[in-house]
């Protein structure tokens, strides 16, 4: 018999949440089978078995997040479960969870948790394209995901088609059902009068007594407040460990991008399929090839000094939308891949990124990142730095404006870009060489593909 623990799977993983089982008790498990996949920081990933046997007990529950090293599991040698397997399963459902959250507002949450566990079929809809957030999301409605269309990737069901379906179907109303019994739980709220009685006791403030009554109200938003996800916690501690610890500078560059737009075309004709920012991708990397003074990290030396980190590599990392976040896939070596290898490997990356299949160290190891919301429409805007890079490239647009060529004012496209630099360790004038040396590479793009 041997434990299938809570796996590392990056340095930086303290602990992680089984999103979901894709194999049940009884289950014959050969070396290398899936078993179970497991929600990081960053991403999901994939569960493999290190022994063959049969899953005798699921020790933690989906949804759970757990200590890496804590056993999730026990496969045996023998097809007959263990007498204790199902006790952990029902002990957080029927016990912890229903019963204090019976009386705040959120119960009906709960409840309707454990009563769509069944309908919801979590392993018969395994070979549905769903991404993790919309699987969840189902299974909390009690939603067959069968009976969803997907307009994600590929048809993939995301969480916006979920939502819908429940709207469509009402799938609210039955939650105002389990209203009712919580109700009898809520009368208590003549609770704040012994509140207020002890208030008057003073009897200086009898009047902010009942200014003091509606306060209450906040309380029903915050207990009603959706839990952030794995992801956005990540996100959210990253976010707050950059924007308040690193000294941010921005600097914004216009861009004549009419030899793009046509290298573009003429490159996409030939039968490959390439976006601009793919190029932008390969300029940035190139541009810091030129300017290396930007591929650089704010650290400490040995002694505990501020130091700074010059990179040898050039490694892009390029934001990818989620359903529930953002991740950024890198590029490695970006510098002397070629264009289409680069728009193939960003694909690819963003693809799996999207299906919860990309793999941690996919997302680790970036020296710069590029950022783009050109396809939203916005024309420009400031990139958060993400440690321990010290530099990241914003890209808005590509749109036609009025500019001025030989005094004459004709009609062209022109694309902002703005540079997030950490001012620890890259000054302005140093971020402005970057900027003028990837604009030369994007005005005159053949140098960018030879």
């Amino acid at each position: 018999m041997g434990e299938v623990t809570m796996p590392r799977l990056s340095d930086t993983m303290s602990e992680g949440t089984v999103g979901r089982w894709l194999k049940k008790v009884g289950d014959q498990i050969a070396v290398g089978d899936i078993i179970a996949e497991i929600e990081t920081d960053k991403a999901t990933m994939e569960l493999e078995a290190f022994e063959a046997g049969v899953l005798q007990q699921i020790l933690i529950p989906e949804g759970q997040t757990v200590p890496i090293g804590q056993p999730i599991a026990i496969i045996g040698d023998s097809a007959a479960p263990v007498a204790a397997a199902p006790a952990p399963t029902p002990a957080p459902a029927a016990a912890p969870a229903p019963e204090p959250a019976a009386a705040p507002t959120p119960a009906p949450a709960p409840a309707l948790v454990t009563t769509a566990a069944a309908p919801g079929g979590g392993d018969e809809n395994g070979r549905i394209k769903a991404s993790p957030v919309a699987r969840r999301l189902a299974e909390e409605l009690g939603i067959d995901l069968r009976q969803v269309v997907g307009t994600g990737p590929g048809g993939r069901i995301i969480k916006e088609n979920v939502e819908e379906f429940a709207a469509r179907r009402g799938t609210a109303a039955p939650a105002a059902a389990p209203a009712p019994a919580p109700a009898p739980a809520a009368v208590p709220a003549p609770a704040p009068a012994p509140a207020a009685a002890s208030a008057p006791a003073p009897t200086p403030a009898p009047a902010p007594a009942p200014t003091r009554a509606p306060a209450p109200t906040p309380a029903p938003a915050l207990a009603g407040a959706e839990p952030l996800s794995r992801m956005r916690k990540a996100i959210a501690r990253a976010m707050t460990d950059s924007k308040p610890g690193v000294p941010h500078i921005y600097l914004t560059i216009e861009v004549d991008a009419d030899a793009l737009m046509a290298l573009r075309e003429q490159i996409t004709a030939g039968g490959t399929r390439v976006s601009v920012n793919d190029l932008v991708v390969k300029a940035a990397a190139k541009a810091l090839a030129k300017v290396p003074a930007v591929n650089v990290s704010f650290s400490q030396t040995a002694d505990g000094q501020p130091g700074i980190v010059r990179h040898n590599q050039i490694n892009i990392g390029v934001a990818v939308a989620l359903d529930d976040g953002l991740v950024a896939p890198v590029v490695r070596d970006a510098d002397k891949k070629s264009i289409s290898v680069i728009s193939a490997e960003i694909r690819d990356m963003a693809l799996r990124a999207r299906e919860g299949k990309i793999k941690q160290n996919e997302l680790e190891g970036a020296t710069f990142q590029v950022t783009n919301l050109g396809m939203f429409g916005i024309v420009e805007f400031g990139s958060i730095i993400s440690v321990p890079q010290a530099a990241s490239l914003a890209v808005g647009a590509v749109r036609k404006v009025p500019v001025v060529r030989d005094d004459q004012i004709v009609i062209g496209q022109v694309m902002n870009l703005t540079l997030s630099a950490d001012h620890r360790v890259i000054d302005g004038a140093v971020g402005a060489q970057y900027l003028q040396e990837l604009r030369k590479l994007l005005e005159a793009p053949m140098n960018i593909i030879v």
